[in-house]
């Protein structure tokens, strides 16, 4: 069995890295203040830009639908049937309008200087010695570059670029979808699940170089309000009673140390992320998050405990709260398929990289896909530094993952997938 492990067929026999330059020139920030979808105009453009360029690649079927997620098949051979999702939406923490992409070639272990005094140094980041040789795109330091995950879509799209030049490749069929908004949470709220018609997907959506990630946190957020009692200032003795001071204190009484700030690896935290309002009435909106549903239980039954407390302190005073589930821990869904996961591993190391297995601090759309029923875990891009001016992608980082899609694709390529493969 073929196996492919040249990162440089990605860049010799693709367009790959001319598409991402093209990609990330288009502005898609979603916005999470509109419940459209997608929740920006951009999305959408660039959505109908991937459905001619598929076509062109030979998916006759591609389209966008009523909700912005674009769709395409490759047939092939055997009988799975592997789903390859990217996102085409950029974060709205920080600016990615007018993104002016800078390529830095055969990157030596200097310091990126860029502007605006933006600075990418190998001694504050780690990821940058291990690239030196390597192509590295970043912005021009007044935007963040949008690989988060518009190097996913172009790897892709590098591979049915791959695949439709080399047809003796065999490989199972191929459904694509790239969808918008998954940086608001909202990638899987449209998903095409019922007629996607995969066995699993894989999403192209995950950090540095050989990182698979099977598990993410368990995800709750939280609304809190504070209701008070508003009078004019010069009259307030006794009566007011100020909504913004009260919930001054309860966030005061968080536990700081189940912060993001003091909390790493697989300890889950309590964020409050903004407030809104004035003195007569506020709200916090605040993020919970642990790899287990009983941690994750327990530290909204914490706020619920502060909430309560908050509200006996004051008669005068109305506190609420409103709690939604926004995603499991995937782990749950893919504890029990052990193939796929040593597949997938298999696929890594064979093109010539060791896998790692990261829990992900945050969440992904496979979370809530495999909730949805449709298995999906979570590959490399090589992009790093991620909804910031300091974001940057390594092209050679880039090849890989290709090659391990190129060999997955392998794996699958018969009649039943193999499990762990020694030739």
């Amino acid at each position: 069995m073929t196996f492919y492990m040249d990162p440089h067929i990605l860049e010799d026999e693709t367009s790959a890295v001319a598409r991402l330059l093209r990609y990330v020139s288009i502005e898609t920030t979603s916005n999470p203040q509109n419940s459209a979808s997608p929740s920006s105009d951009g999305q959408r453009t660039f959505g109908e830009l991937l459905v001619t360029e598929l076509q062109t690649l030979g998916l006759k079927d591609a389209k966008i639908d009523a909700n912005g997620y674009v769709t395409a098949s490759r047939h092939g051979a055997g009988t799975a049937t592997i789903g390859l999702i990217a996102h085409m939406d950029t974060s709205d923490a920080f600016s990615g309008k007018n993104v002016q992409p800078v390529v830095h070639r055969n990157y030596s272990g200097e310091t990126i200087q860029l502007k605006n005094e933006v600075t990418i140094s190998p001694d504050d980041d780690k990821w940058l010695n291990q690239c030196l040789g390597h192509t590295i795109i970043t912005a021009d330091g007044t935007t963040l570059l949008g690989a988060d995950d518009k190097a996913g879509v172009a790897i892709i799209m590098g591979v049915l670029e791959f695949l439709q030049k080399h047809p003796d490749v065999t490989h199972p069929t191929l459904r694509i979808c790239f969808t918008p908004d998954e940086e608001i949470g909202r990638g899987t709220a449209h998903f095409p699940t019922s007629d996607f018609g995969a066995d699993f997907a894989i999403t192209v959506d995950g950090t540095f170089v050989g990182e698979l990630n099977f598990e993410t946190f368990e995800a709750h957020s939280m609304d809190v309000t504070f209701e008070g009692v508003s009078v004019h200032p010069g009259y307030a003795k006794g009566v007011m009673v100020n909504a913004l001071r009260h919930m001054g204190a309860f966030l005061e009484k968080l536990p700081k140390a189940q912060s993001p700030e003091q909390t790493a690896d697989r300890e889950g935290f309590i964020h409050p992320v903004s407030v809104t309002g004035d003195a007569a009435r506020c709200s916090v909106h605040l993020i919970i998050r642990d790899f287990t549903e009983a941690g994750a239980k327990s530290l909204c039954a914490t706020v619920d405990q502060l909430v309560q407390c908050a509200g006996d302190a004051e008669p005068g005073l109305k506190v609420t709260s409103h709690t939604e589930f926004n995603y499991p821990n995937m782990m749950k869904y893919m504890e029990a398929h052990q193939v796929l996961v040593t597949n997938l591993e298999v696929a890594v190391q064979k093109a010539g990289i060791s896998p790692s297995i990261v829990p992900i601090r945050g969440g992904t759309d496979g979370a809530n896909l495999c909730r949805k029923g449709l298995l999906t875990p979570n590959l490399f891009t090589g992009a790093v530094n991620l909804h910031g001016p300091k974001e940057w992608v390594s092209v050679t980082n880039m090849g890989y993952s290709f090659c391990a899609i190129l060999n997955l694709l392998r794996l699958y390529a018969g009649e039943t997938p193999h499990g762990s493969i020694d030739d």
